[in-house]
């Protein structure tokens, strides 16, 4: 049977193992973490077949390795396991900055394995495997980011993890990726964050948090996240970040140009900004903006494309045995 080495059992790391257990992969799902109070209470939640207190026991043999670490920590973790990994290994992360790791994976790991990076685009403001929800993942984008010399049936592997888990794979360029995250993901945060910063340092704080109510609440909830993941995306994307929030910046200067105008605000100009965002959220909602043009046609079943990467495509149906199959298609047979 497959092995999944799962690095890292915060809140994505458990949510992806227990995606994969009620999903229709046979595999056996591994997982470790560096905090053994982390792994302890990922244990606890019944995600993991097993799990290992140390990086090598979990990463050695394993046929894909998913690093779901902090994206800072990703190197130390490459550089810890590089002598772990078994030749034919899938290796793939789901980091939220993609160029620094793909440059990690490119000086550290062997070239007997294949690096795909992968970023699903889900999670939550509550940190810690506790608070980990299999379902995070159906019908959120799953980027995935090959690294040049990844073999096909890695990217096929990765690709079909992510349909199995109930996500949409995307495919990105690794510049395109991390400008357009930071748009719709590293940004909200930091406006959040600020909104945090500029409201609870004003001395009249005590009496705006009474008043505060959902609408506050729902600006503010990302300002909640992690902090630990929220400096490394810092660290490993600034100059998207910093890009995106001068167009914000902008943005907001041009809506407050209107309210300061010298006669007053315009009526029909501020009504009309409202309108447009209006509309733009609705057509978002939607779908309206949605690029099923990115979805990659006829990618094998993640059981043959690991099949393949150890026997070759000859044998791939008399060695279906080494995956295991799926799960449906052990019931069928029954």
């Amino acid at each position: 049977m497959t092995t999944i080495a799962i690095v890292g059992t915060g809140l994505i790391g458990t949510s992806l193992a227990l995606a994969i257990k009620d999903s229709d992969l046979q595999v056996d799902v591994v997982g470790t973490d560096y905090d053994s109070s982390t792994l302890s209470r990922a244990h606890k939640t019944g995600a993991f077949n097993r799990v290992e207190s140390r990086l090598a026991n979990a990463v050695r043999g394993a046929d894909v390795v998913v690093f779901a670490t902090p994206v800072m920590a990703m190197r130390e973790m490459m550089e810890a396991a590089v002598s772990d990994f078994q030749d034919g290994c899938v290796v793939t992360d789901v980091g939220s900055s993609k160029r620094v790791v793909l440059q990690w994976a490119e000086e550290l790991l062997p070239r007997t394995v294949s690096f795909v990076g992968g970023h699903p685009m889900a999670g939550k403001e509550k940190s810690g495997p506790e608070n980990a929800d299999g379902t995070i993942f159906k019908g959120k984008a799953y980027c995935i980011v090959p690294s040049p010399n990844a073999r096909s049936s890695a990217v096929s592997s990765i690709t079909t993890m992510a349909q199995a888990i109930g996500a949409k794979p995307f495919f990105i360029g690794v510049e395109e990726h991390d400008s357009f995250v930071a748009a719709a993901s590293h940004l909200p945060f930091m406006m959040s964050v600020a909104l945090m910063g500029c409201t609870s340092k004003s001395v009249n704080w005590d009496d705006i948090a009474q008043l505060a109510s959902s609408g506050f609440g729902d600006l503010s909830r990302l300002a909640s996240g992690d902090p630990v993941m929220h400096r490394d995306i810092c660290m490993t994307n600034p100059e998207p970040i910093v890009a995106w929030m001068d167009s914000y910046i902008r943005e907001l200067y041009a809506i407050r140009n209107l309210l300061a105008a010298e006669n007053g605000p315009n009526l029909d100009a501020v009504h009309q900004v409202f309108v447009e965002a209006m509309e733009a959220r609705a057509r978002w909602e939607a779908g309206i903006s949605t690029n099923t043009a990115r979805m990659a046609p006829e990618i094998p079943s993640f059981s043959d494309s690991m099949s393949e990467m150890f026997i070759g495509s000859k044998g791939v149906e008399a060695q279906k045995r080494l995956f295991g199959g799926r799960k449906n298609d052990k019931a069928q047979k029954d």
